[in-house]
């Protein structure tokens, strides 16, 4: 994770892609993560959680951007992971950690989470496939309050953006 006092609000209109829904194997999404809510145990694919938990899934977001584009033709090459609490070199400046936390309850047999693939059901897409996209549609000075109040300031924040644990 960067530094959060160096972090910037993400640019308005900033877009990118994590995760990889073509992969093959899970070394192919180290971005994508699941586990079974209560247990240590986790891995890049679908875990067979007992009825009665909780399956749940992480996607972390990169936190660098070179500071110039909006965009890229990939969605991914003007973002970058940091390495330790450092961005690299080509994508000096630092944004607030996103991660997409899905969870859902484990009721029994039949659920499959494969969706859709060229518009028909998927059964046996794995889950090292899992993906997910941003744009930043925020208002400019609200998302600059929050991560100077927040982030910057190293606080845990309501949804109203005002810190509620210091």
């Amino acid at each position: 994770m960067t530094d959060p006092a160096r972090a910037v609000a993400h640019p308005r209109g900033l877009r990118y892609v994590v995760g990889n829904a073509l992969a093959t194997g899970p070394e192919q999404n180290p971005t994508a993560r699941w586990s079974c809510v209560g247990r240590t145990e986790s891995g890049r694919d679908f875990l067979n959680c007992p009825p009665g938990t909780k399956l749940e899934n992480y996607l972390d977001f990169p936190t660098c951007w070179d500071g110039r584009n909006l965009d890229s033709p990939n969605h991914r090459d003007h973002m970058a992971y940091a390495a330790g609490p450092t961005c690299p070199a080509s994508h000096p400046v630092p944004v607030p950690r996103l991660e997409l936390l899905i969870t859902w309850p484990v009721n029994g047999g039949g659920l499959s989470l494969a969706g859709t693939r060229n518009g028909a059901n998927v059964t046996d897409a794995p889950g090292y496939t899992f993906h997910g996209d941003f744009f930043n549609a925020w208002d400019e000075g609200e998302l600059k309050r929050r991560v100077a109040d927040c982030v910057n300031a190293g606080y845990i924040c309501g949804t109203d953006g005002r810190p509620i644990q210091q």
